[in-house]
């Protein structure tokens, strides 16, 4: 069966699995650094491949960046979409879908650093990248929609509640995942809602809860 030849010591990887470890030692790199450690060669030498190997799947960095933001995205909607699947009240399902970010944000910190912390010069010419983040927010826009159509609803335009729901629960995602931040609260200001999970649940339960009277 045919292989990848690598230098003595690296591993070798069947045809098939390339890209997949491509974009497992791309994320490996963000882990470990930042968008500046991330290129192709850099990301040749953490696969163990030879330097244009990362040129059969990806034409240069930004066509990489946009490969992991479509994987983090996808991940990301797939698990707010069973959401809408399971929970049919709106208030309550708002409220696990912001939870469910803030927990995305903690399993997956790589994928999150790339799919915020980086601007594609053309995102619209990245198709599936694009669907995929349309799935995701359809998700968050639909629910806030049926909550502002519930009896007692709070006049407030859908799009300014829309934006508000994700810059509330993104703000709070990395602001969790500050660690020396939460411990300075604690320590030096004395406020200690909880663990990251009791503060999430806290905060997502109250904004979710702002939109009816």
């Amino acid at each position: 069966m045919n292989k990848w030849c690598c230098p003595k010591g690296r591993k070798s990887y069947h045809h098939g699995n390339l890209r997949q470890t491509l974009v497992e030692s791309a994320l490996d790199i963000l882990k470990e650094g930042t968008l500046a450690d991330l290129s192709l060669r850099a990301l040749a030498r953490k696969a163990g491949v030879s330097q244009t190997a990362p040129y059969r799947h990806f034409k240069d960095k930004e066509a990489l960046i946009a490969a992991l933001k479509e994987e983090g995205m996808r991940k990301l909607g797939e698990g707010m979409q069973k959401l809408m699947e399971e929970e049919k009240d709106p208030l309550q399902r708002l409220q696990k879908l912001g939870m469910r970010y803030v927990q995305f944000a903690e399993k997956y910190p790589a994928h999150f650093k790339i799919m915020f912390e980086y601007e594609l010069g053309d995102y619209d010419k990245y198709t599936e990248l694009h669907n995929v983040s349309d799935n995701g927010f359809s998700c968050l826009q639909r629910t806030v929609n049926e909550c502002l159509a519930l009896p007692g609803a709070r006049k407030v335009a859908p799009a300014v509640a829309q934006f508000s729901a994700w810059s509330m629960v993104h703000g709070l995602s990395v602001l969790l995942m500050n660690q020396s931040l939460i411990k300075h609260m604690k320590e030096d200001h004395f406020v200690d809602l909880g663990d990251r999970n009791q503060i999430a649940e806290m905060v997502t339960r109250s904004f979710s809860e702002s939109l009816v009277k």
